[in-house]
């Protein structure tokens, strides 16, 4: 287990402030946050490179040393995967995930370089320069030279930021596979929500430098208390009645003829599998509904919330 614990880091000013969580064997973790938020600092600092000014990193029940007092930062157990990839742009593939694991004895060099090829569909590149790859496969043999010598935590920072969605959909397939047969622990972070949505098996946001509690994937995203951090996870609604705002998502409806609510029908937009409809609320708000077939006319809803009274 990865524990991370009262974890302060300031320049100027305060960037991250008294961050606490811990993250299993095998778990995947997502931090979600705008630009600015503290992301990438954090990683830094879970990974080695960056000092906090106070707190401490607890793997596997062993404190982990400051990253100052260390010759060369970064921890042996933990690797970082940044947004620049950080290859060898003119050896191939095969030669850069082979450098990453030069500490091996050969036959073992060979044998996990097949076995990375492999396991991130890079085989048929191996022969191919690094910087003449694709930003997905720079992004898979990034993960691979992170993963070389057996790891125990992998950070992945901002990994979906320059993949369209095709990629980014094999990318996800890839993490998951990582997952089962490394058993590595992933942490991930996005400023965009939806990207680790599916893959997380808890979230996190970070709001200047200081971090939510605890929640699955399916209250991060239904929970509306939180307008900021709900934002970052896709659409949300508000209506305003009695001086109250009541917030949902646009799949959180019914249509009823008693409904409470009465949309006046404005346009539906095509995305390929559902239509997002919009409509203006009694209080000129916009209202968007997603359906899988297209809107035409106004109607009354009730609004159904999923998030249940009491969390989870």
């Amino acid at each position: 287990m990865l524990e991370i614990k009262n974890v302060f880091v300031d320049f100027d000013r305060p960037i991250l402030n008294d961050i606490n969580f811990n993250a299993k064997k095998g778990q995947i973790i997502g931090l979600v946050g705008k630009s600015g938020a503290g992301k990438s600092t954090l990683l830094n600092v879970i990974a080695g490179q960056l000092g906090p000014k106070s707190g401490a990193l607890i793997l596997n029940g062993e404190l982990l040393p400051d990253a100052k007092s260390m010759l060369i930062p970064g921890f042996e157990k933990i690797k970082l995967v940044s947004q620049d990839y950080n290859l060898d742009p003119y050896h191939t593939v095969e030669e850069n995930i082979r450098e990453a694991a030069i500490s091996l004895p050969k036959h073992l060099k060979i044998r996990r370089t097949e076995q990375l090829l492999k396991l991130l569909k890079l085989n048929e590149i191996r022969n191919v320069k690094a910087n003449e790859t694709s930003g997905g496969e720079q992004q898979r043999l990034s993960i691979a030279r992170a993963i070389a010598l057996k790891p125990e935590v992998l950070l992945l920072d901002e990994p979906f930021s320059n993949l369209d969605s095709q990629l980014r959909a094999l990318l996800f397939k890839h993490i998951l596979k990582l997952r089962r047969e490394e058993n590595l622990t992933i942490i991930l972070v996005s400023h965009e929500g939806q990207d680790v949505l599916g893959l997380s098996d808890v979230i996190y946001f970070l709001n200047k430098g200081k971090m939510s509690s605890k929640k699955t994937p399916f209250n991060a995203y239904y929970q509306l208390n939180h307008l900021r951090n709900a934002l970052l996870l896709g659409i949300v609604n508000q209506i305003s009645v009695d001086k109250r705002k009541i917030r949902f998502r646009p799949d959180e409806y019914e249509i009823s003829a008693k409904g409470e609510h009465m949309l006046e029908f404005e346009s539906s937009l095509f995305l390929g599998h559902y239509y997002l409809n919009y409509f203006m609320g009694a209080g000129d708000e916009t209202i968007i509904l997603s359906s899988t077939e297209p809107f035409r006319e106004s109607f009354k809803i009730n609004i159904v919330n999923k998030y249940p009274k009491k969390p989870i």
